[in-house]
């Protein structure tokens, strides 16, 4: 339609011929045409007396129209966009979502209206300000905090998720949202790690930018979760396999990581990690790790999966130990065995510069 076709006909047509399927053709067109700059001042006044009529339609579907065709526009006349806010909420509801010229003011006052949909409505927009997001927080149900929190485009502040996390510490679908957000601050994972589920812990770790220690432990928890959970169908070693691979895939399996586990015992974590970092066999990775005469094939290996040559000695410290005492220590007692490596990786490296001194500290702290 261009602006040529714009024209009073069209305000008559909608005496002449009132049919619903009519006036909602006309709405789908004055919409996209309204927010064409090159329209007139003329045709701005038509449209816009046209929608005026139609906003006071008694038939919803017209109105439902008017709503769908304006929602993208900006700055029409505020009395038209209060006509369609207080309609009902097949014709509003779209409004309040999309329209982007709405302040805070006018959603702060959407939310005061108590109406869960026009509540979630504000919540799912494509920008939800801080301070909107903090009045949701404050004055919305948990339904509508959920629809917040998933909205990656709602700005939450520090403060805000602190209320989040205190005011719903019971509640796992708020959890779950907060985990799956894209970012969350480090803070507030700290608070709510310990509330969560193992596989939460597992996103957590694999898709947010954690800290080198807190990454550590969430891997720590896993594995140990890992080892319990044995059945016919899924042994321990194909879930190690597979939980190695998602780190590998996100980027997480760093020599740090892979260095620290070994050094807690972890064999089976040391040898899949450097299945994938190295792209050997596993049974390549276990002919290797188990032949003693051979370092050389070790130190080649290593360096195939990016291992730094620093951290060389500690892993020939850790194989050494971990060779000497596996069988000390009983198949259920793996936290003891862990503890009992990481002691001896402690006594047996006298130069602490084979290991940094977070490596040292974080050792130190598993065996406290």
């Amino acid at each position: 339609m261009y602006e040529d076709d714009l024209t009073g006909q069209d305000v008559k047509n909608l005496s002449t011929n009132p049919s619903p399927e009519n006036k909602s053709n006309i709405a789908d067109k004055l919409g996209l045409l309204y927010g064409k700059q090159q329209l007139s001042s003329n045709a701005i006044k038509l449209a816009e007396a046209i929608f005026r009529i139609m906003v006071r339609d008694a038939e919803t579907q017209v109105r439902q129209a008017l709503s769908e065709s304006l929602k993208k526009n900006k700055n029409i006349p505020s009395d038209i966009v209060q006509s369609i806010l207080n309609d009902e909420d097949c014709v509003a509801i779209p409004f309040i979502q999309h329209y982007a010229s709405l302040t805070d003011d006018d959603l702060i006052k959407i939310i005061d209206s108590n109406k869960l949909p026009r509540q979630k409505a504000v919540a799912s927009r494509s920008s939800v300000s801080l301070n909107v997001s903090d009045y949701i927080v404050e004055k919305c149900p948990s339904d509508v905090v959920g629809t917040l929190i998933s909205n990656e485009g709602s700005h939450i502040g520090d403060n805000t998720f602190n209320k989040i996390v205190e005011k719903y510490d019971q509640n796992d679908d708020i959890k779950t949202r907060m985990v799956y957000r894209s970012e969350l601050p480090v803070l507030i994972i700290e608070k709510i790690v310990d509330k969560i589920s193992s596989n939460l812990k597992k996103h957590l770790m694999l898709h947010h930018n954690l800290p080198k220690n807190m990454v550590s432990t969430l891997v720590d928890e896993i594995k140990e979760t890992i080892a319990l959970n044995i059945s016919e169908d899924f042994s321990t070693d194909k879930q190690t396999e597979e939980f190695v691979h998602q780190l590998y895939k996100a980027n997480r399996l760093t020599a740090g990581l892979v260095i620290r586990a070994l050094c807690l015992g972890d064999l089976s974590f040391f040898e899949y990690a450097l299945v994938y970092l190295s792209e050997t066999p596993i049974s390549e990775v276990r002919k290797v790790l188990f032949n003693s005469q051979a370092d050389f094939m070790i130190r080649n290996l290593l360096r195939k999966a990016f291992i730094p040559k620093s951290m060389f000695p500690a892993v020939f410290s850790a194989l050494k130990i971990i060779r000497e005492i596996r069988f000390d220590c009983g198949r259920s007692s793996r936290k003891k065995f862990g503890h009992k490596v990481a002691e001896r990786i402690l006594t047996y490296i006298e130069n602490n510069d084979e290991l940094s001194s977070d490596d040292i500290q974080y050792l130190i702290s598993k065996i406290n």
